[in-house]
């Protein structure tokens, strides 16, 4: 059974509050300990407006190790019926507030500046603290909050304490099988698996798919059941994620293909009108995420045809979804024109691989050392194809880029190119074309009929799995 871990398991140059440390409350004197013993003291934020987006979405990605297209979001702010009109007054603008700081909160969080929205939670967190006390659902719906805001800056222990106080409380107070356990259950293994704890993050996903698969048999509506499918998919998706990566290549296989299953029967056919409602939206995008999970698998059971189906199907949902110079959108042409290559599809890897170094070349994002290794892989395809011409074009523009970064020195990966140069510059003298580039004088060595590609020849790209959190509106 996994054990519960505390702030003292954080590194020793970390700065962080003890959970064992008590303080006094400044409003009565009483003594507070526990996780909660430094949140009583901290002061509250007062001359905060609604900010207009509050009740937009958030969406974010968290890749392990990466920072790509995984969905964790945060708990919408929780009310509740009020008892009296004494209460009423009181309460309405309490929630006020809190919701204006939880709308900033969002705001900051979409912004990726999430140093900001961490502080913005955790005063959230301080003043329902305050007037509700420690056992309340709302300190768990803040909590999970924080421990968002944690994950996402990288402070993966404080993101632990966060959400393990938030799974303890919401099922003390909602119960031990409400669907809320099992969001902030979603969440605590995707902050397991970060640490690369693959056993307590898989015990963590096989309890919460038992409760989404459990809440799923109490449900009638075709679109709850819709919704219901899509959450159990997600937790497949991450089950195929701890076995990635710890390198139990079937057992992932067969979660992700669990979940695809299951995405494309709840969603349907894609194409352009799939996307007529914004809601279903991230639902094809997760999707797309799951089917590059598989993707990952594929390339390293060498089932290089599969590889080519599964990113061919996830990159159409993307180009219909998200914009050319998007992380995803590189990362997938990357893979599918590795695996077209392997497959020997020699014209259709050119063809993605030029695409890819389009959109390379147009994103600000991209570095040259990018492009260039794209511009490898097109060479090499190029020469593979015998197409002399445009190999001796691309290779100008890769030395171009190699001059540029190497500036007044000298490197391996130059030479290597001004080689080669010389024997495809050889090829065009051979069989006379219009090349572009320029005439070389030919080196000793380089009228060989064959050029060895050997190192030039495409290497796997290096890929994390994606995990999914579960979605809501902030």
């Amino acid at each position: 059974m996994r054990q519960q871990r505390s702030r003292s398991d954080a590194s020793p140059n970390e700065t962080t509050t003890d959970i064992s440390e008590s303080i006094k409350d400044s409003t009565d004197g009483s003594t507070r300990g526990g996780f909660f013993s430094g949140w009583f003291a901290q002061p509250s934020e007062t001359g905060e407006t609604r900010d207009d987006d509050a009740s937009s979405d958030y969406s974010s990605s968290f890749d392990s190790g990466e920072d790509d297209n995984l969905r964790s979001q945060t708990e919408s702010y929780e009310t509740d019926d009020y008892d009296s009109a004494e209460d009423d007054d009181s309460l309405i603008e309490f929630d006020r507030g809190m919701r204006a700081r939880h709308g900033q909160a969002c705001k900051y969080m979409r912004s990726g500046k999430f140093a900001k929205a961490l502080k913005k939670f955790e005063a959230i967190l301080a003043a329902i603290l305050e007037r509700f006390g420690e056992n309340h659902h709302r300190v768990g719906a803040a909590l999970h909050n924080v421990g968002i805001a944690n994950l996402r800056a990288g402070k993966l222990d404080d993101a632990m304490d966060a959400i393990e106080e938030a799974v303890r409380i919401r099922k003390l107070t909602l119960g031990q099988d409400d669907p809320k356990v099992a969001d902030s259950l979603v969440e605590l293994g995707i902050v397991l698996l970060s640490l690369k704890e693959y056993s307590d993050s898989l015990e963590v996903f096989m309890e919460a798919l038992e409760m989404r698969e459990a809440e799923a048999d109490d449900i009638v509506l075709p679109e709850q059941i819709k919704e219901s499918s899509l959450k159990i998919a997600k937790v497949l998706n991450n089950i195929g994620c701890v076995n990635f990566e710890n390198s139990k290549y079937k057992s992932a296989l067969e979660a992700f293909e669990d979940a695809i299953e299951m995405q494309k029967k709840a969603l349907g056919d894609v194409s352009p009108f799939s996307f007529n409602n914004p809601a279903t939206k991230p639902g094809f995008l997760t999707m797309a995420s799951t089917m590059c999970n598989k993707g990952y698998i594929d390339l390293e059971q060498e089932n290089y045809k599969a590889a080519v189906n599964t990113f061919t199907e996830s990159i159409k949902i993307q180009k219909l979804l998200l914009g050319a110079d998007n992380k995803l959108v590189l990362s997938t042409l990357d893979n599918l024109g590795y695996a077209q290559t392997m497959y020997g599809s020699t014209d259709k890897g050119l063809t993605t691989y030029k695409e890819l170094l389009s959109n390379q070349e147009k994103s600000y994002g991209e570095s040259q050392s990018d492009c260039a290794r794209t511009m490898r892989n097109i060479i090499f395809l190029q020469l593979t194809n015998k197409d002399y011409d445009s190999a001796l074009k691309m290779l100008c523009s890769l030395e171009d880029i190699q001059v540029e970064v190497a500036g007044d020195k000298s490197s391996k990966e130059l030479a290597e190119t001004r080689k080669l140069m010389g024997q495809v510059n050889y090829q065009v003298l051979k069989y006379p074309t219009t090349a572009g580039c320029g005439v070389f004088t030919c080196n000793i060595g380089d009228t060989d009929e064959d050029i060895d590609l050997t190192n030039w020849k495409p290497d796997k790209p290096k890929n994390g799995s994606k995990m999914s959190g579960h979605r809501v509106t902030c």
